[in-house]
């Protein structure tokens, strides 16, 4: 065991008692020692990797600092969530610098390359660290909203736009690449770190960890806040089962001289898409690809689609099978939720469920009755925050949102 890693143990004893959630999330990783490492760590596929030849000119309280850094991106899911179409490794390491640094007050002498790329190309951004005892006061950003915000900023800087201050390292832009090198959508790490949130919510065990990053990981580990598992719920909500006798399955009694059962679960469920305009191309990729995943998978039955935006846009549904062109079919001005609403309870007999995607931004619809079984996807986190009590409100209603 090299000394950096005896460190790094001993570190991790010290948070058994003073940061439980700390230690229940570095406890379900391996260190691994990766000497040819130029960043003090790297996570993935539940390894933390550190060189100690990188590391053993750290004082102490920036080893743990930079170790504890590393943790709150696993808390954060940041190594382990979905990724937008193409994405670019580089900009993911940039755009969880920066979420960190807005919930965790950074002390004198920790780099982190988003936080210094932020620095250069924005001044509103580097004076938000220059206020009394370094209060974070700048807006406030998702994870996804700050890699869209990063994305456009690097790409402005390529096409030689004026985006700020041309200063800034190669170096440390390269170093974020390396951070995220081994980031992979991963629903197993999910599940066990946002498990480990809520036990830490329920035990109070939260130790040192409090404000915006205690709020920021109870919404990470909020049901809701995971499409994946909001679909599968609604799903096994919707499907129903019906019996039928046959001879191909043993009765459990009494073996094959009676007639066993078989159970068909099937459901019926209809789509309908906000085509108002502020629906892009891309999310309703995104949306469609989601929904395949989930529920092409041979117990539902009739997948059917319509299209809103201040009316319906076509009064006969569309069939999954046929090919879908948003193109084709883009509406104009606001939305308006309540003819998709009505459309649903008008055909209830035919449908067990709906599944509303949109920007969440219309008026708030009458439901005609309890038992709705309406999943609203919204699709993006920003415009979730400011719909989603509402809509939870709404009898038989549930909210989930697509990350990117």
């Amino acid at each position: 065991m090299t000394l950096i890693e005896k460190k790094l143990k001993d570190i991790m004893a010290s948070w058994f008692y003073k940061e439980p959630l700390l230690f229940s999330a570095v406890c379900s990783h391996r260190l691994l020692e990766n000497p040819a490492l130029s960043v003090p760590f790297r996570t993935g596929n539940f390894h933390i990797e550190f060189s100690s030849k990188f590391l053993e000119g750290f004082p102490e309280n920036l080893l743990e600092e930079y170790f504890k850094i590393e943790v709150f991106r696993i808390l954060l899911l940041h190594p382990y969530s979905r990724q937008p179409y193409n994405a670019k490794k580089l900009i993911l390491s940039l755009a969880s610098d920066v979420t960190i640094a807005q919930v965790h007050k950074l002390p004198d002498g920790v780099i982190l390359p988003g936080v210094e790329y932020m620095k250069s190309r924005d001044p509103a951004y580097a004076r938000a660290f220059e206020s009394p005892g370094k209060v974070f006061m700048y807006e406030n950003l998702s994870f996804e909203e700050w890699y869209k915000k990063l994305y456009d900023l690097i790409s402005a800087s390529k096409k030689g736009q004026n985006t700020g201050s041309d200063e800034f390292s190669e170096n440390l832009l390269a170093k974020a690449d390396e951070s995220a090198a081994l980031w992979e959508e991963n629903e197993e790490a999910q599940n066990k770190i946002k498990d480990e949130i809520k036990k830490a919510e329920v035990d109070e065990g939260w130790g040192g960890i409090g404000g915006e990053l205690e709020r920021s990981l109870k919404d990470e580990a909020d049901f809701s806040f995971d499409y994946r598992r909001a679909l599968s719920k609604f799903r096994a909500n919707i499907v129903s089962s019906t019996r039928t006798l046959t001879r191909m399955k043993p009765n459990r009694r009494f073996g094959f001289k009676a007639m066993g059962s078989r159970y068909d679960r099937k459901a019926n469920i209809l789509i309908a898409v906000d085509v108002s305009g502020s629906i892009t191309d891309e999310s309703f990729n995104h949306f469609y690809k989601a929904i395949k995943n989930i529920f092409f998978l041979g117990m539902i039955e009739k997948i059917d689609v319509i299209f809103v935006d201040t009316k319906l846009k076509n009064l006969k549904p569309v069939t999954k099978k046929k090919k879908i062109d948003l193109g084709e079919i883009k509406g104009r001005g606001g939305t308006n939720f309540q003819p998709a609403i009505d459309f649903y309870f008008e055909h209830k007999t035919e449908y067990n469920g709906l599944i509303l995607f949109t920007d969440g931004q219309g008026q708030i619809p009458f439901m005609k009755g309890s038992s709705s079984n309406i999943l609203w996807i919204i699709s993006n986190r920003s415009d979730y925050e400011k719909c989603r009590q509402w809509i939870n409100n709404l009898p038989g209603n549930k909210s989930t949102y697509l990350p990117f």
